[in-house]
């Protein structure tokens, strides 16, 4: 178990690209992207504590608090083996047990629990009443062992964030992000190998004034030993040249299963997990960047490779939590509000519609509660008080019964003290939105000649290849040196992220395949998820983040395949999410000879 202080005070107004209205998170090979769990100020220090390395359950962290925290959150991560599997998971504080979370793994729904992968979990419960001065014990088991239960149920840690007042102690700022990334090369995602090497989260309007320290701690899940992996802040290439083992000139192993030793020291043993934290004190700017990469082309060839003898990145690795402390020289700053990820959805006419947004204090604590403002062309719709939770943001829903036209939507946020907040958009209402998916016949990078469509369908979709899948070396648990040679490995959801290559026959190739969605409807259309079938197996998922009346979006997607002829499915809004005046058209299919 493992304990750590950090320092933090800033202005910090924060600006999260990739963050979404906070929900129930939502199973996603590809990952969940990073979002703010908590954002605050204390007079006093932000503390860790955790347990990391995998291990049968229970397994169980101790923290020693100077007094009840200000907030306090706890998380665990839990192997389920696969995604298709569920289980449970169920946390204890204090011997007190919480209540306990069914994993559903690839239709997993539940709060704060962010499930990618092959049934990687990174889980979340608010523990700010649950904590209190002294020692405290948090503790998490599963359902492994359990009679009927599949799923492999080993926890990679259990952990601790909590703000604590301190007397005589420095005014801190703090931002918590959690999600589940799932970094991966080729041969992870199933049928059609396909590759996500980074992820960026940018913060933006850190001021630089006053910068006494700051501090960044990272934790990574299902990390490799001697397979390098790269955190950068603001294109800083964070962390020291591994001690030991063998890399290529310029690597760094950030995620080496040894926790607290990539800014050096000798760092302590954690199979398969590590937490780590950086010094970013002289990195602070306007506008902030942090990356995680899963690895870099260091011999040129185009390629990462995470085989032989100097690999040059991880077959996949999981980045779930972030946590930014920094302290300011300064007095504290002044409570100031903001207003982001403001959304409505079914506004159609006549439609029972929804305006949510999320409002977030990115000053000191509020004296009292948030005055919420909601105006359409200018006539108050509803006004109303909040009260900020412990975490510092909430999310406001809205109703309201949309007229047919264009309108102007204004969402305002004030509190005595504070700088407001607001957001404006426009929005159109009329006949329900209508989804309309086409595209371009797929190139071939290396300039083949282009393919052609055979059996054409009125509408079609993305496109790669299957090819017979293998489970080797597989890091994650319960499968390190199995050969599953010639298993069909199911193919998964994933954001294209491929780089091009030159094949001859009988081997991958890389291609691109332009589609564009139309909205031929009379309303805007909020966002929704275009999802690819490549003969029968789900192969991409295109997120859109929405379509005004009338508009359309383009996409271009890299996949690799093997060449031959395929039968592509695209799917927008396969859920039905949206309300569409007419939903055959959002299907396409097509049979391509890919040269």
């Amino acid at each position: 178990m493992y304990t750590a202080r950090h320092a933090v005070s800033i202005s910090i107004l924060l600006t999260i690209f990739l963050l979404c209205v906070p929900c129930a998170a939502l199973y996603d090979f590809e990952g969940l992207a990073f979002r703010p769990a908590a954002q605050g100020e204390v007079v006093g220090e932000v503390v860790t504590a955790g347990t990391y390395g995998l291990t049968n359950p229970p397994m169980e962290c101790r923290i020693n608090l100077d007094r009840a925290p200000k907030w306090a959150r706890i998380y665990c991560g839990v192997w389920g083996g696969t995604e298709r599997y569920s289980g449970w998971a169920q946390f204890t504080i204090n011997g007190n047990p919480i209540d306990r979370l069914t994993l559903y793994g690839q239709d997993d729904k539940n709060e704060g629990t962010y499930c990618a992968g092959h049934g990687v979990y990174w889980i979340a419960q608010d523990a700010t009443t649950l904590l209190g001065p002294g020692d405290n014990v948090i503790s998490v088991t599963t359902s492994k062992g359990e009679a009927g239960s599949k799923i492999d149920g080993r926890v990679y840690a259990v952990m601790v964030v909590a703000a604590v007042e301190k007397d005589g102690g420095e005014t801190t700022r703090y931002v918590v992000l959690e999600g589940n990334e799932n970094l991966h090369g080729e041969g992870w995602s199933g049928t059609n190998p396909t590759q996500k090497n980074r992820v960026e989260i940018p913060v933006d309007g850190l001021p630089t004034d006053e910068v006494h320290k700051a501090d960044l701690s990272v934790l990574l899940v299902a990390s490799g030993r001697g397979q390098p992996d790269y955190v950068f802040f603001n294109g800083a290439d964070l962390g020291v040249v591994p001690a030991t083992g063998t890399y290529l000139p310029g690597a760094k192993d950030i995620g080496d299963e040894r926790s607290f030793d990539a800014s050096g020291g000798q760092g302590i043993e954690t199979r398969y997990v590590d937490m780590e934290s950086f010094d970013i004190t002289g990195l602070i700017r306007e506008n902030n960047f942090l990356v995680f990469d899963r690895g870099h082309d260091l011999d040129g060839d185009g390629n990462i490779s995470t085989t032989g003898a100097t690999p040059e990145g991880e077959d996949y690795i999981h980045p779930c939590l972030a946590i930014l402390t920094v302290t300011r020289s300064g007095t504290s700053i002044s409570p100031a509000l903001k207003v982001d990820s403001l959304e409505i959805t079914n506004a159609y006419a006549g439609g029972e519609a929804t305006i949510s947004a999320v409002v977030r204090n990115t000053g000191s604590p509020l004296p009292g509660p948030v005055t919420i403002q909601v105006t359409i062309d200018g006539v108050v719709l509803e006004s109303r008080e909040v009260t900020l939770p412990p975490e510092g943001w909430v999310t406001v829903s809205v109703p309201w019964k949309a007229a047919e036209g264009t309108h102007a939507l204004m969402f305002e946020a004030s509190a005595e003290g504070a700088a407001p907040g607001k957001a404006e958009k426009s929005v159109m209402a009329g006949t329900p939105p209508d989804l309309v998916v086409s595209m371009s016949q797929p190139l071939r990078q290396d300039s083949a000649p282009e393919p052609h469509a055979t059996t054409p369908f009125p509408l079609a979709g993305l496109a790669g290849g299957s090819v017979l899948g293998w489970w080797l070396y597989c890091r994650r648990p319960g499968a390190r040196a199995l050969i599953v040679a010639g298993a069909l490995i199911t193919a998964i959801l994933f954001t294209p992220l491929v780089t091009a290559a030159t094949t001859t026959s009988g081997q991958f190739a890389t291609y691109t395949l332009p589609i564009e969605i139309r909205n031929a409807g009379g309303s805007d259309a909020t966002s929704f998820t275009v999802t690819i079938s490549l003969d029968g197996e789900k192969v991409a998922q295109v997120e859109i983040p929405g379509i005004s009346s009338g508009d359309s979006v383009q996409e271009k997607v890299s996949l690799h395949t093997t060449p031959g002829t395929h039968t592509i499915v695209v799917i927008a809004d396969e859920k039905g999410m949206l309300p569409e005046l007419e939903r055959e058209n959002n299907r396409a299919e097509a049979r391509y000879e890919f040269p």
